[in-house]
């Protein structure tokens, strides 16, 4: 569920959502490596990660900073990021953002 809600710092200023109808924007986390990585390598270091984040330190961590780790497999990530990337890429050419 989404909620929308304005800046304490700026509340005459109306969020992005109530402007864009539709908007939406996550914060996420995500490990990424060389493409040249070999399959098994990749199998491994996520089976680790995946194993770590159902540790219940690490889930408890995660609670106090009011997040939530969603594991998913090598191949769902890179969706994941394939539709991130596609959902911000007109809005970053447009404002000419650069990154030097």
């Amino acid at each position: 569920m989404t909620t929308t809600r304005r800046s304490a710092f700026f509340p005459e200023v109306p969020a992005v959502a109530e402007t864009l109808k539709g908007f939406e924007i996550d914060t996420w986390w995500g490990l990424v490596g060389s493409a040249a990585t070999h399959r098994s390598t990749v199998a491994r270091l996520n089976q680790a990660f995946v194993a770590a984040l159902q540790a219940p330190e690490n889930k408890a961590r995660f609670s106090a900073l009011v997040a939530e780790p969603v594991a998913s497999s090598p191949a769902q990530f890179g969706a994941f990021m394939r539709s991130e990337r596609a959902k911000y890429e007109k809005v970053v050419k447009a404002s000419g953002a650069r990154a030097d």
